[in-house]
């Protein structure tokens, strides 16, 4: 078998298992922890003296993934299609 078309084989090949590994997470695991404060859903105030609740994620320190937003949004279409 020729190198080059073996690597152009493997290539499509990583890249579908990655997608359906990344898909299979979003499916087990839905939400992730808030960039903006880093889970704890808390975020200092400019004082430095108290705690607001974050505005990102409202306090709950989760944040939906992309791939599972993408997925709500594209069933959201499907449902409302019918």
């Amino acid at each position: 078998m020729n190198p080059q078309l073996s690597g152009a084989i493997a290539v499509p090949i990583i890249l579908i298992a990655i997608t359906l590994g990344y898909a299979f997470a979003c499916w087990v695991w839905p939400f992730k922890n808030c960039g903006k404060c880093h889970g704890t859903g808390k975020k200092r105030s400019p004082s430095r003296k108290a705690f607001r609740l974050c505005r990102r994620c409202e306090g709950t320190g989760r944040r939906v993934r992309a791939g599972r937003w993408i997925y709500n949004r594209l069933s959201g279409i499907r449902r409302d299609a019918r």
